[in-house]
């Protein structure tokens, strides 16, 4: 454990800022320095500033706050279910934000004008109604059973993620490459408009969190004990569950299918400031926000000139850790 915790969240601030520059600069066209501070002070070449400013900023922007949101959401999770396995993806929300997508473009095939607005509220939409049949099914008199939800969550993703192929299959050619390819994890429809929501929406539920994090570590120890010390256990752990998936929907409907992302990095951050969710917290999303942009550099620069999904990247980094947590445990 890394005691010194007033030296390790500058070095990850650092680090996240050295790579948002990185990522900014990475990509089939590679921008030089010079160019890259003459484009953000609006001094540079009105073509490199549109690609700066208008297609790599908000994309670099929102891969950021898809890492921080997709960390808090399975922070917050494992503690509530009392499961260090847990992420978003067991759920069922990339499943749902999917299945919500699929039936959209197979019905309508993008023809709407509003097409880049309708198709995050739905994979919103379909992420938080699947949320809500799996929480209307694990929990019952005023009892909320995580391990339940959990089983629920992994059932319902795999019928749905069923069904998903099963309307793919009807899908013409462009719009099948689509879905296939926000199923794998992509930063899609990044824009001022989803960057500034997704800010917002996250400070706010960032902030909720940090203020209960007392009740959230109470939440983490057995339930007798959380009874015992005062905490209304199936309210609290409702709210926390519900906070938690509004977060994972939000990232689903801009990045897609992401996995391992709100495995591996509350689970590296537990390792490193312990369990107290005051230090947790800001740790587990600042790892998140690393491993994202770091997904992204990499999923725009290794096979020049052709982009793979970053969630393909996130894989490839999150996958051998998630294998050693199955053989340690």
């Amino acid at each position: 454990m890394f005691k010194n915790v007033k030296v390790l969240f500058p070095c990850l601030i650092v680090l996240i800022l050295l790579l948002l520059v990185l990522d900014i600069q990475a990509g089939y066209a590679s921008i030089p320095w010079n160019e890259l501070l003459s484009s953000l002070f609006a001094h540079g070449d009105e073509t490199t500033r549109f690609l700066i400013v208008e297609l790599r900023l908000p994309r670099v922007l929102a891969s950021l706050l898809i890492g921080i949101g997709l960390s808090l959401s399975g922070c917050v999770l494992q503690g509530v279910s009392h499961n260090e396995m847990t992420e978003p993806g067991l759920l069922g929300i990339n499943a749902g934000a999917g299945l919500m997508m699929a039936l959209y473009l197979l019905l309508f095939q993008n023809q709407s004008p509003h097409f880049s607005f309708l198709l995050p509220l739905l994979a919103f939409a379909g992420a938080g109604l699947t949320f809500w049949i799996e929480y209307k099914l694990a929990s019952n008199k005023k009892k909320l059973h995580p391990n339940r939800l959990l089983l629920m969550g992994v059932a319902i993703s795999m019928a749905i993620t069923s069904l998903t192929t099963i309307l793919m299959l009807k899908m013409p050619d462009q719009q099948y490459a689509f879905v296939q390819s926000w199923i794998a994890g992509n930063i899609w429809g990044a824009s001022w408009t989803s960057v500034l929501f997704l800010t917002v929406s996250m400070a706010v539920i960032f902030g909720l969190i940090a203020y209960k994090s007392r009740i959230l570590n109470a939440l983490a120890l057995q339930e007798e004990v959380s009874i015992g010390i005062g905490v209304n256990v199936f309210k609290e752990s409702r709210l926390f569950f519900v906070l938690a998936i509004i977060l994972a929907s939000l990232c689903a409907s801009i990045g897609g299918g992401l996995s391992f992302v709100g495995l591996v990095c509350p689970h590296l951050a537990r390792r490193i400031v312990g369990p107290n969710y005051k230090k947790l917290v800001p740790a587990s999303v600042l790892i998140g926000g690393v491993l994202l942009l770091v997904a992204d550099i990499g999923s725009r620069t290794l096979f020049l000139p052709y982009e793979m999904p970053i969630g393909i990247v996130a894989t490839v980094i999150g996958a051998p850790y998630f294998l050693y947590l199955l053989m340690k445990n």
